[in-house]
């Protein structure tokens, strides 16, 4: 039974006061230890967390607040755990879950943990590529496992060991041994990392890369961090900037996120404010800018430059997002030669007498020479702008937008006001710190086209109207005003 395993092995299952290794606690371990001789020996105990267990985990698991308050701490059962952990295969259905939770606890009891953990989930994946779902409880309805005690960690650790078993006589050994063997491939790796990499998750969030005496070399986000970091080294045989990356890093470290947005958010705040040695892109633009259409004292639309600096948000009738006035004015000599603007009138040129010098190349439709009206001319120039009009905010006030992710069970609310992100909020008491003192709002071109995106784009994500709290009303949920037609 079970043959196709690097011997000896644990399979592992927690139960959590959550989803969120950094902040949660463990309530319960369960163990199921199978020796180099195929011996096998179960232990479990539950885990006073410190801290209360939400009542949804309660009703989930059935492990109370009463259960775990004569139960040892982690820290009295870390040494023995560690021991017992210590040259086993780690097993574990979602395994980056137990073992960042594992990690992290022995992090705090001055122990380091490091493996390279089997995940079920990939296993399943691999095995039955057809399969509606590959959840622990999809694969004990798929294989018809009689399971007691679910949502229990010993339990669960049982219903790991019996799909195994399962696996193993539908697919043979051999074929384990193979997926087996291409799971637990290691991706080439700086060798500074290599004992950091295993505990990567494979969920949404930001990394960081660190060399000598902690200096930030980069910064970057993925959708999945466990296969998004090896990709930097993957070329440092041919890659230049990859093989100095690769020659300088120390160590990576990561904050989860609940999904790309907050990922992407992130990044683009922590490049501009921490400006990481290897990042190219998503740098501060301190001369950003847009152009204005604003009418002079004879009713003619004329171009004004608009800083990002001294923006709040969009107002009306602003069109692009540019590096710099010049790349505004390559712009406007692109726009009114398509067009066939006039030079005069769209400040490319100082008006004279003389017709601007495209109606000298019949490249003007002439308003310079009186043959076009002002009010032509402006409907012609507005509507060659409006490609590159930009979205007034929709709403009244702030907004919360909301992403969650299964994997990692993290859940935040962007707090967004006329395309400012103001900060990320895990829960109702972050949100009303946001709300109650906002920070000074700072218009970004790389934040305005992510949200963009996602608020208007084929999947919107959740929007959640917000309102400021009035004088006297701080701590009072927000109200939930209507969104502007």
């Amino acid at each position: 039974m079970l043959n196709f395993l690097p011997l000896p092995a644990v399979i592992v299952d927690l139960e959590t006061t959550g989803g969120r290794a950094a902040w949660d606690r463990i309530t319960e371990i369960g163990l199921i230890e199978i020796d180099a001789d195929g011996a096998v020996r179960e232990w479990s105990s539950l885990v006073n967390p410190g801290v209360g267990i939400p009542a949804t985990i309660q009703t989930l698991t059935g492990i109370t607040n009463e259960m775990v308050a004569s139960a040892p701490r982690f820290e009295e059962l870390a040494a023995a755990l560690h021991a017992r952990l210590a040259g086993r295969l780690f097993i574990a259905h979602n395994a980056r879950f137990d073992y960042g939770f594992l990690r992290n606890e022995f992090g705090r009891c001055g122990l380091r943990f490091s493996t390279r953990p089997l995940d079920t989930v990939r296993l399943s994946r691999m095995l039955y590529p057809d399969a509606p779902g590959h959840s622990l409880d999809a694969i004990i309805e798929r294989h018809g496992l009689v399971i007691g005690q679910r949502h229990r960690a010993l339990g669960d650790a049982r219903a790991v060991a019996a799909f195994l078993g399962c696996a193993e006589a539908e697919c043979g050994g051999e074929r384990l041994a193979a997926v087996l063997a291409e799971l637990r491939k290691r991706p080439s790796l700086p060798p500074y990392l290599e004992d950091n990499f295993d505990a990567l998750p494979e969920t949404p969030g930001v990394y960081f890369f660190y060399g000598e005496a902690d200096a930030l070399l980069y910064v970057g986000k993925s959708k999945n961090l466990q296969a998004r970091v090896p990709v930097h080294f993957a070329g440092s045989d041919t890659s230049t900037r990859a093989l100095r990356l690769a020659q300088q890093v120390r160590r990576v470290e990561w904050e989860e996120t609940a999904g790309e947005l907050s990922a992407l958010l992130r990044e683009a705040r922590l490049v501009k404010e921490r400006q990481p040695l290897f990042n190219r892109r998503l740098r501060r633009e301190s001369r950003l800018c847009s152009l204005r259409l604003a009418e002079d004292g004879e009713g003619l639309l004329r171009p004004e430059v608009v800083f990002a600096a001294g923006m709040k948000g969009v107002p009306p009738r602003l069109f692009g997002l540019f590096a710099s006035p010049a790349a505004i004015k390559q712009k406007l000599r692109e726009i009114a030669a398509e067009h066939r603007l006039c030079l005069y009138a769209t400040g490319l040129e100082k008006r004279s007498r003389r017709p601007c010098s495209a109606r000298q190349l019949q490249r003007c439709a002439g308003h310079c020479a009186g043959i076009e009206s002002t009010a032509e001319h402006n409907a012609r120039f507005s509507e060659a702008l409006q490609a590159l009009a930009l979205r007034v905010w929709p709403w009244q006030g702030p907004v919360g937008v909301v992403e969650e992710c299964a994997e990692n069970g993290h859940r935040e609310i962007q707090v967004v006001d006329n395309w400012c992100w103001l900060g990320s909020a895990h829960g109702e008491d972050e949100l009303q710190a946001i709300l109650a003192a906002p920070p000074q709002a700072v218009f970004d071109r790389d934040t305005y086209s992510l949200l963009v995106s996602v608020l208007f784009g084929r999947q919107p994500l959740p929007v959640l109207p917000l309102r400021y709290p009035e004088p006297g009303m701080r701590g009072e949920a927000p109200g939930l005003p209507e969104k502007r037609e």
